[in-house]
């Protein structure tokens, strides 16, 4: 998929994307090191940047969407500023960044220039974070939306990929820990159609293969006793942290 596809599709969708798509767990932050300064890339709508309010003295949030940046908060007592731009041309000065944090964001940059570009805003010895918030399909319900939605995804770019983890033998980055943390999303059952249609490859869906997929969607939830009669839903995910070290 295009990334000015992709693009569109999100820009669209801003609404079903905060009401479906979960924050991110706070234990996250006990394994980020300290920082004073933090620049996120494609921040989104903030959901990872109100997890990152209090950490630092300045957190700066990146996000080339203007109807995505326009729901983060900034300002005031966060300590948030907020820049319209892409990661791989980020308007700061180089050894800006004690952390650059990627929040399920970083398999839509492109490589390598994304990589040179982190690899700059940091200051020598600082660290970059990547973080994704992945569905547990070993739920029935979850597995089978996730086949669902899957069957969409064609070319487009995403975890599953081997895309981004090209950073993972960049000799400008050391790893240097894995996290896994596993948590549970709640939200009312009308979510399940918004976290499918904050989706990409689902966004930007033509009218007559989007109702099809409401239809498969809302048969999902008939089937599955545990949704039909809910009000609310919780939808497992387990939060995966990917933490590396800026060489020199």
């Amino acid at each position: 998929m295009a990334l000015s596809t992709a693009a569109a599709g999100f820009a669209k969708r801003v609404d079903e994307y905060v009401a479906g798509r979960p924050d991110y767990p706070p234990e996250v932050l006990a394994a980020l090191p300290s920082a004073e300064t933090i620049v996120e890339l494609g921040a989104g709508t903030g959901k990872f940047t109100r997890v990152l309010i209090g950490r630092a003295k300045r957190v700066v949030a990146v996000e080339p969407l203007p109807e995505m940046a326009a729901r983060i908060p900034q300002g005031g007592d966060t300590g948030i500023e907020v820049i319209n731009a892409k990661a791989e041309a980020v308007p700061l000065p180089d050894g800006t960044a004690d952390l650059v944090c990627c929040a399920t964001s970083y398999h839509w940059f492109d490589y390598p220039e994304a990589a040179n570009e982190i690899h700059r805003l940091l200051k020598p010895g600082g660290h970059l974070a990547l973080l994704w918030n992945r569905r547990d399909s070993n739920v029935p319900w979850v597995g089978e939306f996730s086949k669902l939605i899957e069957g969409y995804s064609k070319d487009s770019r995403r975890f599953g990929s081997d895309y981004w983890r090209q950073i993972f033998t960049n000799p400008n980055f050391e790893r240097v820990g894995d996290y896994a943390f596993p948590f549970v999303h709640r939200m009312p059952v009308s979510g399940i159609v918004d976290r499918a249609f904050s989706t990409s490859y689902i966004a930007q869906l033509p009218e007559a293969e989007a109702a099809d997929l409401r239809a498969k969607l809302a048969a999902l939830i008939e089937r599955h006793d545990t949704l039909r009669s809910a009000t609310e839903v919780e939808f497992p995910y387990i939060a995966l942290l990917y933490l590396l070290k800026r060489v020199p």
